[in-house]
């Protein structure tokens, strides 16, 4: 339908049927949120919602019983050869099978997800009232069986950029079997690949092209990315200029359809919400085995004065009751801990947590309401990886939270480098600090890890090793068997892997040891600015 109308010239059409396509499941999610905010949950739910934690219990007490001794190796490759291989596979499988069972169930009990409430599509007028600057466009990419259209939507037009020959099998086929295959089989060797394969796809979308016919006087892009589009890294696209990245030419933020970005807009009390009155909260590093997401923690608690009942440190503290209690008090919520997407089924990528997972199942549920929160940042890997469905469906993590009641998360593409993250997460926040708006925190803070020197290194850290010197003085003062004892070895423990880290990117021979795009470019910010 989408090619028809554009075959005969119709190309507000065209728009309107492929926003129309994008997102259904997360779309009647959005809107039975916005229905039902504030009114009790039926007990019919109720009931379905304890059963879907107690199956969650108890899939995470077989995780708990099985785990490995080393946390860090424990990736989503790992998880799932281990998951094939453990004695209780089979329960396992089954368990997460009964527990999608109840999800649909849930979904039933609602009017909206059941098909009793129809949400009207967007037409193209509606589409451009959420455009509220006349230098933002929005880019709504979409494959047909033979091409790649890129609708350019402004203020007060509408345009059409044809990456001809760049159809299924061609451009949604070769991102599959250059970036998410190579990726998913040999991430070392992806990582290396990262730039040719960017460089490529840049031409393939004829980018240089698009900016000079359709983006004059533009300084802001709403990408609306289609299927595996949703795992590309926008900013980091060449644009044909010397040394140039899209995203520094433009700020950049993605939404998974126009009508999930009017959802968050239409969330109340947007506007009530000043900086100055935030109340801001983490959850640091809950299975005690990354230190850059302590320190990570740390100074974000130094910057906006986070209360210690405000910050979840290590597994004593980083449970999941205590983070969904901390989601429903804060209104900005910044994880920084493992997590991992689940690419063979979806609703069960999760974030770790000291003594089981929240996963994306139950964050879209009925059971997580967060009416409050403004903005979350996951500082975990893979928080916004995942295979779209036929309808363009996302579901990760991010759009998990945008469903739960968040009006921007900040999210990662693929597993990201812990001391880059920590030190990218700091930048960003500072940024914010200074009125920078959440593209424009994100831009400055790409450019600056990127921009990012051995020297610069010695400079933040040179507390961390002051306070490694300080520990080591103090070892003796506390008997072997007493708590102050096992806090300081905590703590050194911390500090000493975080020293390590520090002194192999000083003995490496690069002078910006994270300008690569793998350290920066997986970052990207959903929802409103």
């Amino acid at each position: 339908m989408v090619q028809a109308c554009i075959n005969a010239g119709q190309i507000e059409k065209a728009f309107e049927y492929s926003e129309r396509s994008r997102s259904k499941l997360l779309v009647d999610l959005m809107a039975s949120y916005n229905l039902s905010q504030g009114e009790e949950i039926p007990p019919k739910v109720q009931e379905l919602l304890q059963q879907y934690e107690e199956l969650q219990r108890r899939i995470d007490q077989e995780r708990q019983s099985h785990k490995s001794e080393n946390n860090r190796s424990e990736t989503r490759a790992a998880w799932e050869a281990y998951n094939e291989a453990m004695p209780t596979a089979v329960n396992y499988a089954l368990l997460e099978t009964q527990k999608q069972q109840v999800w649909e169930n849930i979904r039933r009990e609602d009017p909206v997800l059941a098909g009793e409430i129809q949400v009207n599509p967007l037409s193209l007028s509606e589409i451009q009232k959420l455009i509220d600057q006349p230098n933002t466009a929005i880019l709504s990419f979409y494959t047909t069986n033979s091409d790649t259209h890129i609708f350019v939507v402004q203020q007060n037009q509408i345009t059409l950029h044809t990456c001809t020959g760049q159809g299924l099998d061609t451009l949604q086929g070769w991102i599959n079997q250059n970036w998410l295959l190579p990726y998913m089989n040999d991430s070392q060797n992806w990582e290396t690949q990262i730039n040719s394969i960017l460089c490529e796809l840049a031409e393939r979308l004829q980018i240089p092209k698009l900016i000079s016919q359709h983006l004059e006087g533009i300084e802001e892009l709403i990408l609306v990315p289609h299927l595996l589009l949703h795992q590309i890294p926008f900013a980091a696209l060449p644009t044909g200029e010397y040394q140039e990245y899209l995203g520094d030419k433009f700020l950049i933020r993605y939404t998974p359809s126009c009508q999930i970005l009017e959802f968050c807009q239409q969330r109340d009390n947007v506007e009530a919400f000043n900086e100055i009155s935030l109340q801001y909260g983490t959850v640091e590093d809950a299975e005690d085995n990354l230190p850059c997401a302590i320190f990570e923690g740390e100074q974000l608690a130094q910057m906006y004065n986070i209360p210690p009942e405000n910050r979840l440190i290590g597994s004593s503290q980083g449970t999941s009751n205590n983070y969904r209690q901390l989601a429903k008090k804060v209104n900005v919520l910044h994880s920084c801990h493992h997590a991992i997407s689940r690419l063979d089924n979806p609703l069960e990528s999760y974030l770790k947590l000291a003594d089981g997972d929240i996963t994306l199942g139950e964050l879209m549920t009925p059971g997580w309401r967060l009416p409050q929160l403004v903005e979350v940042f996951l500082s975990c890997c893979e928080t916004n990886l995942g295979i779209p469905s036929l309808t363009d469906d996302i579901l990760t993590l991010s759009t998990g939270f945008l469903c739960a009641g968040a009006r921007s998360v900040v999210s990662t593409l693929w597993s990201v480098n812990d001391l880059a993250t920590a030190l990218f997460s700091i930048f960003y926040y500072q940024q914010r600090q200074e009125g920078r708006n959440r593209p424009e925190a994100l831009q400055q803070a790409q450019i600056k890890l990127r921009e990012f020197t051995k020297v610069d290194l010695n400079k933040i850290f040179d507390e961390v090793q002051a306070r490694e010197k300080e520990l080591i003085v103090n070892r003796n003062k506390y008997p072997l068997d007493s708590i102050e004892y096992q806090q300081w070895k905590c703590e050194y423990n911390m500090y000493a892997k975080l020293n390590r880290r520090i002194k192999e990117i000083e003995n490496s021979t690069q002078q910006f040891p994270f300008s690569a795009p793998h350290y920066w470019a997986a970052f990207i910010c959903h929802g409103l600015r």
